[in-house]
């Protein structure tokens, strides 16, 4: 890359999903009175509001129905000492003597996290197993099996880190198996159609730059066509595993088959367009938009390494096949400065005029939109109206009519995540927001935007101009720390000044500055605006985390110990990370049963388990569960299959806030109670069992993730957050039934950078965590969870 050039990027697209046919986007007000563009909400005269946020326009597949449950806090202020506890010598008997600093810390602290150094999975990602997740198969653990056998070591710590694990768990099924069983077979329909329209469509333009248009657009779906077209026999046969169909082999020989309908040109784009994508290694000029790139100067750059098949979409060749098609609808952007790319969007906006066309677009969206929110891009909702006032009415494009669309589309609102690569000599001149706006264009399945990546495009910047306020630029990389801390965390606000010592020591003002103004942003936010859609409603339950317990009083002694602060900011940002893999296609990126016992046996006295006492966490996971199976029931995705899943989570989800509260009044629970606390975690493993098309093997039950969240083009880096195998935490709890120990899990999170390149997946991150080797350090933010 030539380092002469100026080079700016906030973020690298992911991907993300269609556009509603139902209605026009509507956003909420994005200019000032006074015409000021409040992008991203950070001018020098106003500060940002909850009007920079848009608003969605499609009416709610489901409702966030939160019901508070009242409670009362009236745990008495008392130390707990080791001596105390109960079971303290069967916990060191069962798994190991606590060291001294141990010891010390868990009489500090009444809690002390333990790295997670079992065997409890196989070495070899094929083999076949009867676990389903590491999660609950360790809770099975924990809490033991057989009543005869239970002991007073099963006394399990049920955190809310653990019904984050499990809520991820079971929506990315329900993801994963809608997007086989039906977005799949609907993408390639689509994608055959509109190739075939086109080719029609071009055979009757008038002008020659017309023409030029619709050979370019035949190219353009041809290359979904082809790469989809791999994995037909496994849909129609409904392959169990991975077929490894879905390479550049069977892709050139399906583009072969489409040949004889494409120009020799057409065709040439689609195959090197192929070739980049299955490469998947690199930064480089679109062949697709080869004329247009050189005879308008446009200086395109596409990051092809976004490309590279992960989260979930790395398990089998269909899902990899959607995701490189649903990638490169995501992705390719028809420049509005550009006259022969608007006049591609334009084209490609009158081809969906088919109603077949556009109920096959909206029964992939509907759910998506659900799922992640509606497009940070323009596309099929805003251009009719262009193309209605421009004086457009067939295919044939004047010069006039192309300009006053480029003028109208101009009017429109400007994306506000940062999503594509830009090296050019002019951006040293140019301010963010300007550089920002100059990638306003048509996707066809426009990405998403979400609030996380509007934080990170905030934040950051490549080589553009210094912030006018402070004359300071911002870094080019990034840390979720600043996305806690915008969204309220008061414990990550601790840690953001050492981090820009640490990496941006010359961005301290303008990194201040802005971040203020994002606190206030979200601050502004409704209930209803944080429960918009299960993305933003997945954050609004993350915020239930952020509580200081330090001065409350009647709650337990842990709760109130500095570091548990840190531990809730460890576990929204291993739930959050989950967030982001689990929606990494569509978002877009700032770049065991048991039996009954004999009567005539009595079994050993129950063991005393714990559930942490975040009584508004319970409330809004239940909320956001409930919100997801009547999303998806409404938008016709969710089979019957998922509704018992959903269920049984909140039935559980219902129980452990009973308990919860009954622990914080400091009431006795029944040996009865005790005895389903024992066992109802573990026993959340029977809804994460197999999907009818999934294979029980180790692979699909570990549950260290990996997701790229940013990329830092100016410095070649991927910023990764990833989740590692769960930890164990041992938590001393006192109350009216006992001093006791108690043991649970925990999230390991990691947050690194790693080369631009062939991107990091769940495959090669899993090869360093079972057994773990070569693993980053831990962010210095969590190191006080560790003993010394």
């Amino acid at each position: 890359m030539n380092r002469a050039k100026a080079m700016a990027i906030v973020g690298s697209a992911l991907l993300v999903v269609v556009v509603a046919l139902a209605a026009v986007v509507a956003w909420k007000k994005v200019l000032s009175p006074r015409g000021i563009t409040l992008f991203p909400g950070l001018t020098k005269t106003q500060p940002p509001s909850a009007d920079v946020f848009p608003e969605s326009s499609l009416p709610r597949f489901a409702t966030y129905n939160l019901q508070q449950t009242s409670f009362t806090a009236a745990l008495p202020d008392e130390p707990i000492t080791l001596n105390e506890l109960s079971n303290l010598r069967n916990f060191e008997q069962k798994d190991s003597p606590f060291t001294t600093s141990e010891r010390n810390y868990l009489t500090e602290n009444s809690f002390v996290i333990r790295p997670n150094t079992d065997q409890f999975y196989s070495l070899n990602p094929d083999d076949p197993t009867a676990r389903n997740d590491d999660w609950t198969d360790l809770y099975q653990t924990i809490g033991g099996g057989y009543i005869l056998n239970r002991a007073p070591e099963n006394s399990v710590f049920i955190t809310t880190d653990y019904l984050l694990h499990v809520y991820h768990r079971l929506v990315e099924k329900e993801v994963e198996y809608i997007e086989q069983t039906v977005f799949l077979e609907k993408l390639t329909q689509l994608s055959q159609q509109l190739f075939t329209k086109a080719v029609a469509t071009r055979n009757k333009a008038g002008s020659a730059a017309d023409r030029e248009s619709f050979d370019r657009l035949t190219a353009y779906f041809a290359v979904p066509t082809a790469i989809l077209e791999t994995v037909q026999g496994d849909l129609q046969n409904q392959i169990v595993g991975d077929s490894v169909e879905d390479n550049i082999t069977n892709a050139e020989k399906q583009l072969e088959i489409l040949r004889p309908q494409m120009t020799d040109e057409a065709y040439q784009a689609a195959l090197q367009e192929l070739r980049l994508i299955f490469e998947h290694q690199k930064l480089a000029a679109p062949p697709l938009f080869a004329g247009p790139n050189q005879s308008e100067q446009l200086n395109l750059t596409e990051d092809y390494t976004q490309y590279t098949p992960r989260s979930h979409y790395a398990k089998n060749a269909m899902l990899r096949a959607y995701f490189r098609a649903m990638m490169w609808y995501g992705r390719t952007n028809f420049l509005a400065k550009s006259p022969s790319l608007t006049r591609d969007a334009i084209h490609i906006t009158q081809l969906m005029q088919d109603p077949t066309l556009q109920k096959l677009w909206s029964d992939i969206y509907n759910p998506t939109a659900f799922f992640v929110g509606e497009s940070d891009d323009l596309g099929i909702l805003q251009y009719p109206q262009v193309i209605t006032k421009a004086g457009i009415t067939d295919q044939n494009i004047t010069d006039r009519q192309l300009q006053n669309a480029q003028l109208l589309i101009g009017l429109l609102p400007k994306p506000k995540v940062m999503g594509s690569v830009i090296i050019d000599e002019q951006v040293p001149t140019m301010t963010k927001e300007e550089l920002q706006n100059s990638t306003q264009g048509f996707r066809l399945f426009g990405q998403r935007f979400t609030p996380d990546a509007f934080i990170f495009t905030t934040l950051t910047q490549g080589q553009e101009a210094a912030d006018p306020e402070t004359g300071e630029r911002l870094p080019s990389n990034t840390t979720a720390l600043f996305v806690m801390s915008a969204l309220g965390n008061k414990t990550a606000d601790q840690f953001v000044p050492e981090w820009i010592v640490q990496n941006a020591p010359q961005s301290q003002r303008v990194l201040n500055n802005r971040l203020t103004k994002l606190k206030t942003a979200f601050e502004g936010l409704s209930t209803n605006d944080w429960t918009q859609n299960l993305y933003w409603s997945w954050l609004y339950s993350l915020e239930s985390l952020f509580t200081d317990y330090q001065a409350m009083q009647g709650y337990p002694a842990f709760m109130r110990s500095p570091h548990w602060n840190v531990k809730s900011l460890q576990a929204a940002l291993g739930s959050w990370t989950e967030l982001k893999h689990d929606t990494l296609l569509y978002a877009k990126q700032s770049y065991a049963e048991m039996g009954a016992g004999g009567d005539d046996q009595t079994p050993p006295p129950v063991p005393k388990g714990y559930v942490e006492p975040n009584i508004p966490f319970f409330d809004r996971l239940l909320a956001l569960s409930q919100m997801t199976q009547e999303g998806l029931q409404n938008s016709d995705a969710l089979e019957q299959e998922f509704a018992g899943r959903h269920k049984t989570f909140e039935e559980s989800v219902q129980f452990f806030r009973d308990i919860a509260v009954k622990q914080l009044a400091n009431q006795p629970i029944s040996d009865d109670e005790f005895e389903q606390l024992r066992t109802e975690g573990g026993s959340l493993d029977l809804i994460l069992r197999p999907l009818p098309n999934e294979q029980s093997i180790e692979a699909n039950a570990r549950s260290a993730i990996i997701a790229d969240v940013h990329t830092d083009v100016p410095d070649s880096l991927i910023l990764y957050e990833a989740t590692g195998i769960p930890n164990y935490v041992y938590v001393a709890v006192k109350d009216v039934n006992g001093t006791r120990l108690t043991k649970g899990l925990v999230y390991a999170h990691y947050e690194f950078s790693g080369p631009i390149g062939s991107r990091e997946t769940d495959q090669t991150w899993q090869q360093k965590n079972y057994p773990p080797n070569n693993l980053p350090s831990s962010p210095f933010w969590v190191q006080s969870l560790t003993p010394r």
